[in-house]
Protein backbone atom coordinates (compact mmCIF):
# COMPACT_ATOMS: atom_id res chain seq x y z
CA UNK A 1 0.00 0.00 0.00
CA UNK A 2 1.23 3.32 -0.82
CA UNK A 3 2.50 5.96 2.01
CA UNK A 4 -0.20 8.63 3.02
CA UNK A 5 1.29 11.64 1.68
CA UNK A 6 1.39 14.43 4.35
CA UNK A 7 1.06 18.22 4.21
CA UNK A 8 2.83 19.88 6.86
CA UNK A 9 1.91 23.04 8.25
CA UNK A 10 4.34 25.01 10.68
CA UNK A 11 8.55 23.59 10.34
CA UNK A 12 10.65 26.88 12.42
CA UNK A 13 12.79 28.05 9.56
CA UNK A 14 15.15 29.76 12.13
CA UNK A 15 14.87 29.24 15.72
CA UNK A 16 16.39 32.57 16.84
CA UNK A 17 15.77 34.79 19.29
CA UNK A 18 12.44 36.39 18.10
CA UNK A 19 11.23 32.66 17.62
CA UNK A 20 8.04 32.19 18.75
CA UNK A 21 6.79 28.42 19.96
CA UNK A 22 7.77 25.11 21.37
CA UNK A 23 8.92 23.43 17.97
CA UNK A 24 6.51 20.88 18.72
CA UNK A 25 6.49 19.59 15.07
CA UNK A 26 10.09 19.45 15.31
CA UNK A 27 9.86 17.35 18.47
CA UNK A 28 6.69 15.10 17.95
CA UNK A 29 6.10 14.84 14.36
CA UNK A 30 9.30 14.67 12.10
CA UNK A 31 10.92 11.92 13.99
CA UNK A 32 7.40 9.80 13.19
CA UNK A 33 7.21 10.47 9.71
CA UNK A 34 10.85 10.73 8.38
CA UNK A 35 11.09 7.12 10.07
CA UNK A 36 7.40 5.46 9.32
CA UNK A 37 7.56 3.72 5.65
CA UNK A 38 3.79 4.17 5.77
CA UNK A 39 4.05 8.35 5.88
CA UNK A 40 5.69 10.36 3.58
CA UNK A 41 5.90 14.34 4.06
CA UNK A 42 5.14 15.55 0.84
CA UNK A 43 4.70 19.28 1.26
CA UNK A 44 5.29 22.25 3.61
CA UNK A 45 3.17 25.24 4.48
CA UNK A 46 5.29 28.38 6.37
CA UNK A 47 4.81 31.77 6.29
CA UNK A 48 6.17 32.09 2.95
CA UNK A 49 7.36 29.97 0.28
CA UNK A 50 10.59 31.25 1.22
CA UNK A 51 10.69 29.60 5.04
CA UNK A 52 9.40 26.83 3.91
CA UNK A 53 12.20 26.19 1.65
CA UNK A 54 14.00 26.97 4.24
CA UNK A 55 12.81 24.50 6.61
CA UNK A 56 12.92 21.72 4.02
CA UNK A 57 16.62 22.14 3.62
CA UNK A 58 17.10 22.80 7.40
CA UNK A 59 15.52 19.56 7.92
CA UNK A 60 16.68 17.42 5.48
CA UNK A 61 13.26 16.57 3.91
CA UNK A 62 13.23 15.39 0.19
CA UNK A 63 14.08 18.03 -1.95
CA UNK A 64 11.07 17.33 -4.33
CA UNK A 65 8.93 18.47 -1.32
CA UNK A 66 6.73 21.25 -2.32
CA UNK A 67 6.79 24.37 -0.35
CA UNK A 68 3.87 26.87 -0.05
CA UNK A 69 2.93 29.69 2.02
CA UNK A 70 -0.53 29.87 1.29
CA UNK A 71 -2.92 27.69 2.78
CA UNK A 72 -5.17 27.49 -0.51
CA UNK A 73 -2.33 26.47 -2.37
CA UNK A 74 -1.96 23.03 -0.32
CA UNK A 75 -5.40 22.55 -0.17
CA UNK A 76 -5.21 22.36 -3.71
CA UNK A 77 -2.57 20.35 -4.26
CA UNK A 78 -3.38 16.70 -5.12
CA UNK A 79 -1.11 14.90 -3.94
CA UNK A 80 -1.56 15.99 -0.55
CA UNK A 81 -3.51 13.17 1.63
CA UNK A 82 -3.39 14.30 5.23
CA UNK A 83 -2.85 18.35 6.26
CA UNK A 84 -0.93 18.25 9.57
CA UNK A 85 -1.00 21.35 11.42
CA UNK A 86 0.97 22.23 14.12
CA UNK A 87 1.12 26.35 14.02
CA UNK A 88 -0.05 28.77 17.36
CA UNK A 89 -2.98 27.91 18.15
CA UNK A 90 -5.24 30.65 16.96
CA UNK A 91 -3.99 30.00 13.51
CA UNK A 92 -4.97 26.52 13.68
CA UNK A 93 -8.29 27.53 12.08
CA UNK A 94 -6.94 29.85 9.11
CA UNK A 95 -4.36 27.49 7.97
CA UNK A 96 -6.75 24.27 7.73
CA UNK A 97 -9.83 26.04 6.42
CA UNK A 98 -9.38 25.48 2.65
CA UNK A 99 -8.12 22.13 3.39
CA UNK A 100 -11.42 21.23 4.82
CA UNK A 101 -13.21 22.51 2.69
CA UNK A 102 -11.61 20.72 0.24
CA UNK A 103 -12.30 17.73 1.94
CA UNK A 104 -9.17 16.56 2.74
CA UNK A 105 -8.08 14.51 6.03
CA UNK A 106 -7.06 17.23 8.75
CA UNK A 107 -4.83 16.80 11.73
CA UNK A 108 -5.34 19.68 14.05
CA UNK A 109 -3.06 19.91 17.09
CA UNK A 110 -4.88 20.64 20.57
CA UNK A 111 -6.91 22.79 21.69
CA UNK A 112 -8.51 22.94 17.51
CA UNK A 113 -8.80 26.79 18.04
CA UNK A 114 -8.83 29.84 20.32
CA UNK A 115 -12.19 28.96 21.66
CA UNK A 116 -15.58 26.77 21.82
CA UNK A 117 -17.31 28.79 18.96
CA UNK A 118 -14.06 28.55 16.45
CA UNK A 119 -14.08 24.50 17.16
CA UNK A 120 -17.23 24.33 16.73
CA UNK A 121 -17.37 25.73 13.17
CA UNK A 122 -14.49 23.28 12.24
CA UNK A 123 -16.40 20.16 13.16
CA UNK A 124 -19.29 21.74 11.37
CA UNK A 125 -17.04 22.38 8.31
CA UNK A 126 -15.26 19.21 8.09
CA UNK A 127 -18.69 16.89 8.37
CA UNK A 128 -20.33 19.43 5.62
CA UNK A 129 -17.42 18.27 3.91
CA UNK A 130 -16.79 14.81 4.46
CA UNK A 131 -13.64 15.52 5.67
CA UNK A 132 -11.76 12.71 7.76
CA UNK A 133 -10.34 14.18 11.32
CA UNK A 134 -7.34 13.89 13.72
CA UNK A 135 -6.76 15.87 16.93
CA UNK A 136 -3.04 15.44 18.65
CA UNK A 137 -5.01 14.55 22.34
CA UNK A 138 -3.12 11.73 22.67
CA UNK A 139 -3.17 10.86 26.14
CA UNK A 140 -5.60 8.01 25.75
CA UNK A 141 -2.34 5.99 23.40
CA UNK A 142 -0.33 6.71 26.34
CA UNK A 143 1.00 3.18 27.72
CA UNK A 144 0.68 4.31 31.24
CA UNK A 145 -2.67 5.58 30.48
CA UNK A 146 -4.12 2.51 28.76
CA UNK A 147 -2.37 0.41 32.03
CA UNK A 148 -3.89 2.36 34.64
CA UNK A 149 -7.30 1.69 32.71
CA UNK A 150 -6.36 -1.93 32.23
CA UNK A 151 -6.00 -2.11 36.09
CA UNK A 152 -9.49 -0.14 36.58
CA UNK A 153 -11.15 -2.44 34.54
CA UNK A 154 -9.96 -5.32 35.89
CA UNK A 155 -11.39 -4.68 39.55
CA UNK A 156 -8.25 -4.88 41.11
CA UNK A 157 -9.10 -1.86 43.17
CA UNK A 158 -12.62 -2.50 43.27
CA UNK A 159 -15.36 0.10 42.48
CA UNK A 160 -13.91 3.36 41.80
CA UNK A 161 -14.74 6.09 44.81
CA UNK A 162 -12.82 9.06 44.41
CA UNK A 163 -9.71 10.65 42.51
CA UNK A 164 -7.51 13.50 42.55
CA UNK A 165 -5.19 15.13 39.83
CA UNK A 166 -2.64 17.63 41.43
CA UNK A 167 0.00 18.93 39.44
CA UNK A 168 2.27 21.78 38.84
CA UNK A 169 2.90 23.66 35.47
CA UNK A 170 6.26 23.75 36.27
CA UNK A 171 7.56 27.15 34.94
CA UNK A 172 8.92 29.70 37.02
CA UNK A 173 7.06 31.09 39.37
CA UNK A 174 8.06 34.59 38.82
CA UNK A 175 8.11 34.88 35.46
CA UNK A 176 7.48 33.39 31.86
CA UNK A 177 9.33 31.84 28.92
CA UNK A 178 9.45 34.53 25.84
CA UNK A 179 9.09 31.75 23.91
CA UNK A 180 5.47 31.04 25.24
CA UNK A 181 4.45 34.51 25.87
CA UNK A 182 0.96 33.96 24.14
CA UNK A 183 0.89 31.00 27.54
CA UNK A 184 -0.16 34.84 29.27
CA UNK A 185 -3.43 35.81 26.50
CA UNK A 186 -6.32 34.31 26.57
CA UNK A 187 -7.55 35.28 23.37
CA UNK A 188 -4.47 33.57 21.03
CA UNK A 189 -6.09 29.85 23.17
CA UNK A 190 -2.85 28.19 23.66
CA UNK A 191 -2.39 28.25 27.78
CA UNK A 192 -2.40 26.14 30.98
CA UNK A 193 -6.23 25.76 30.98
CA UNK A 194 -6.28 24.66 27.73
CA UNK A 195 -3.62 22.48 27.09
CA UNK A 196 -2.55 21.36 30.35
CA UNK A 197 -6.28 21.16 31.93
CA UNK A 198 -7.36 20.06 28.72
CA UNK A 199 -5.34 17.13 28.11
CA UNK A 200 -6.13 16.01 31.65
CA UNK A 201 -9.59 16.08 31.26
CA UNK A 202 -8.71 13.73 28.41
CA UNK A 203 -6.51 11.22 30.42
CA UNK A 204 -9.24 10.80 33.20
CA UNK A 205 -12.06 10.33 30.59
CA UNK A 206 -10.05 7.35 29.34
CA UNK A 207 -9.23 6.16 32.44
CA UNK A 208 -12.56 6.82 34.77
CA UNK A 209 -15.12 7.76 32.14
CA UNK A 210 -16.96 11.19 31.16
CA UNK A 211 -17.37 13.96 33.72
CA UNK A 212 -20.89 13.90 34.73
CA UNK A 213 -20.64 16.47 36.64
CA UNK A 214 -17.85 19.79 36.38
CA UNK A 215 -17.58 22.27 38.62
CA UNK A 216 -14.44 24.55 38.65
CA UNK A 217 -12.66 27.64 40.33
CA UNK A 218 -9.99 29.56 39.16
CA UNK A 219 -7.97 32.35 39.47
CA UNK A 220 -5.22 34.56 38.48
CA UNK A 221 -2.48 34.96 41.14
CA UNK A 222 -0.16 37.01 39.12
CA UNK A 223 -2.11 39.31 37.20
CA UNK A 224 2.02 40.45 36.02
CA UNK A 225 4.63 38.64 34.85
CA UNK A 226 8.19 39.15 33.68
CA UNK A 227 9.01 37.71 30.43
CA UNK A 228 12.57 36.28 30.03
CA UNK A 229 14.39 35.02 27.71
CA UNK A 230 16.22 31.69 29.18
CA UNK A 231 18.43 31.25 25.77
CA UNK A 232 21.03 33.13 27.67
CA UNK A 233 21.18 31.53 30.96
CA UNK A 234 19.32 29.45 33.50
CA UNK A 235 18.40 32.68 35.58
CA UNK A 236 17.26 34.28 32.04
CA UNK A 237 17.12 37.73 31.08
CA UNK A 238 14.02 40.51 31.64
CA UNK A 239 12.95 41.18 28.29
CA UNK A 240 9.38 42.58 29.06
CA UNK A 241 8.47 43.73 32.63
CA UNK A 242 5.44 43.24 33.98
CA UNK A 243 3.50 41.64 31.05
CA UNK A 244 -0.13 41.40 32.07
CA UNK A 245 -1.46 37.92 32.53
CA UNK A 246 -5.38 37.14 31.90
CA UNK A 247 -5.14 33.57 31.86
CA UNK A 248 -5.90 31.70 35.47
CA UNK A 249 -2.88 30.10 36.99
CA UNK A 250 -4.76 28.51 39.78
CA UNK A 251 -7.21 26.05 38.62
CA UNK A 252 -9.38 23.83 40.73
CA UNK A 253 -12.09 21.49 38.72
CA UNK A 254 -14.13 18.80 40.43
CA UNK A 255 -17.22 16.38 39.91
CA UNK A 256 -17.96 12.85 39.07
CA UNK A 257 -17.64 10.52 36.17
CA UNK A 258 -19.48 8.23 34.84
CA UNK A 259 -20.35 4.80 35.08
CA UNK A 260 -19.09 5.08 38.80
CA UNK A 261 -20.52 8.37 40.17
CA UNK A 262 -16.86 8.67 41.69
CA UNK A 263 -15.95 12.36 42.83
CA UNK A 264 -12.86 13.40 41.01
CA UNK A 265 -10.29 16.90 41.74
CA UNK A 266 -8.48 18.36 39.10
CA UNK A 267 -5.66 21.06 40.94
CA UNK A 268 -3.21 22.84 38.79
CA UNK A 269 -0.63 25.50 39.76
CA UNK A 270 1.74 27.99 38.46
CA UNK A 271 5.28 27.17 39.23
CA UNK A 272 7.06 24.21 40.31
CA UNK A 273 6.07 21.35 42.68
CA UNK A 274 7.67 21.20 46.62
CA UNK A 275 10.93 19.96 46.68
CA UNK A 276 11.11 15.92 46.04
CA UNK A 277 7.82 15.94 45.28
CA UNK A 278 6.39 14.73 42.25
CA UNK A 279 5.11 16.99 39.31
CA UNK A 280 2.13 15.24 39.18
CA UNK A 281 0.34 13.68 41.18
CA UNK A 282 -2.55 11.33 40.39
CA UNK A 283 -4.33 8.68 42.92
CA UNK A 284 -7.38 6.96 42.66
CA UNK A 285 -8.98 5.39 45.71
CA UNK A 286 -11.12 1.96 44.97
CA UNK A 287 -12.91 0.12 47.19
CA UNK A 288 -10.01 -2.87 47.43
CA UNK A 289 -7.05 -0.55 47.49
CA UNK A 290 -5.57 2.42 45.65
CA UNK A 291 -3.76 3.16 42.25
CA UNK A 292 -1.15 6.15 41.93
CA UNK A 293 0.72 7.78 39.74
CA UNK A 294 3.42 9.45 40.57
CA UNK A 295 5.31 11.70 37.57
CA UNK A 296 8.04 14.76 37.14
CA UNK A 297 6.39 15.77 34.19
CA UNK A 298 3.43 17.45 34.28
CA UNK A 299 2.30 16.61 30.75
CA UNK A 300 0.94 12.69 30.90
CA UNK A 301 -0.04 12.84 27.08
CA UNK A 302 3.84 13.19 26.32
CA UNK A 303 5.29 10.89 28.76
CA UNK A 304 8.81 10.61 29.79
CA UNK A 305 11.37 8.86 32.43
CA UNK A 306 10.67 8.58 35.67
CA UNK A 307 6.71 7.96 35.41
CA UNK A 308 6.09 5.41 38.49
CA UNK A 309 2.64 3.53 38.56
CA UNK A 310 1.81 1.84 41.58
CA UNK A 311 -1.12 -0.16 43.14
CA UNK A 312 -1.86 -0.66 47.06
CA UNK A 313 -4.24 -3.31 48.06
CA UNK A 314 -6.19 -3.31 51.17
CA UNK A 315 -6.38 -7.09 51.52
CA UNK A 316 -2.28 -7.51 52.02
CA UNK A 317 -0.86 -4.54 52.99
CA UNK A 318 1.24 -4.09 50.02
CA UNK A 319 2.09 -1.41 47.75
CA UNK A 320 3.74 -2.79 44.14
CA UNK A 321 5.06 -1.13 41.51
CA UNK A 322 3.02 -1.58 38.14
CA UNK A 323 5.04 -1.67 34.23
CA UNK A 324 3.49 -0.62 31.01
CA UNK A 325 3.94 -2.69 27.94
CA UNK A 326 6.59 -2.14 25.83
CA UNK A 327 5.76 -1.48 22.06
CA UNK A 328 8.29 -0.32 18.71
CA UNK A 329 7.42 3.76 19.43
CA UNK A 330 9.09 3.54 22.40
CA UNK A 331 12.54 3.81 20.41
CA UNK A 332 10.97 7.11 19.21
CA UNK A 333 11.85 10.27 21.11
CA UNK A 334 9.70 10.71 23.88
CA UNK A 335 7.61 13.74 22.13
CA UNK A 336 6.92 11.52 19.38
CA UNK A 337 6.07 8.42 20.84
CA UNK A 338 2.15 8.90 21.62
CA UNK A 339 1.80 11.08 18.79
CA UNK A 340 3.34 7.88 16.67
CA UNK A 341 0.82 5.84 18.08
CA UNK A 342 -2.09 8.22 17.29
CA UNK A 343 -0.95 7.93 13.46
CA UNK A 344 -1.00 4.83 13.39
CA UNK A 345 -3.97 4.13 14.70
CA UNK A 346 -5.62 7.04 12.00
CA UNK A 347 -3.72 4.64 9.77
CA UNK A 348 -5.69 1.44 10.42
CA UNK A 349 -8.92 2.93 11.02
CA UNK A 350 -8.90 2.52 14.44
CA UNK A 351 -10.84 5.24 17.35
CA UNK A 352 -8.81 8.42 17.18
CA UNK A 353 -9.93 11.75 18.31
CA UNK A 354 -12.02 13.91 15.96
CA UNK A 355 -13.11 16.65 15.71
CA UNK A 356 -16.24 16.04 17.43
CA UNK A 357 -14.33 14.14 20.10
CA UNK A 358 -12.49 17.02 20.60
CA UNK A 359 -15.66 19.32 21.09
CA UNK A 360 -16.22 16.94 24.45
CA UNK A 361 -13.11 18.64 25.62
CA UNK A 362 -13.49 22.13 24.52
CA UNK A 363 -16.92 22.39 26.17
CA UNK A 364 -15.92 21.77 29.73
CA UNK A 365 -13.18 24.17 29.26
CA UNK A 366 -15.54 27.00 27.68
CA UNK A 367 -17.69 25.89 31.03
CA UNK A 368 -14.30 26.50 33.50
CA UNK A 369 -13.95 30.14 31.34
CA UNK A 370 -17.46 31.11 32.34
CA UNK A 371 -17.30 30.19 35.53
CA UNK A 372 -14.03 32.19 35.93
CA UNK A 373 -15.52 35.30 34.35
CA UNK A 374 -18.87 34.97 36.26
CA UNK A 375 -16.34 34.99 39.51
CA UNK A 376 -14.36 37.66 38.49
CA UNK A 377 -16.92 40.38 37.71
Amino acid sequence: MSPIRVGLIGLPSALGENYEGTSWSVNAHLPFLTKSPNFEIVALLNSSVESAQTAIQKYGLPNETKAYGDPQDLANDPDVDLVVCSVRVDRHFLTVRPSLIAGKAVYVEWPLDRNLEVAQEMATLATKHNARTIVGIQGAFSPIIRKMRSVIESGEIGRVLASTITGSFGNNVDAESKNVRYFLDRDVGGNPITIHVGHSLEYIAAVLGEFKTLRSFSSISRPTIDIKDYSVGDTGKVVEAGARNTVPDQILAYGTVEPSDAAVTVKFHAGKEFPGQPRLDWRIQGEKGWLRLASPLVSLNVGGPGIKLEIARNETNTVEEILPEADEWDELPVPAQNIARLYEAYRKNEWHPTFDWALKRHEALDRIWKEFDAESH
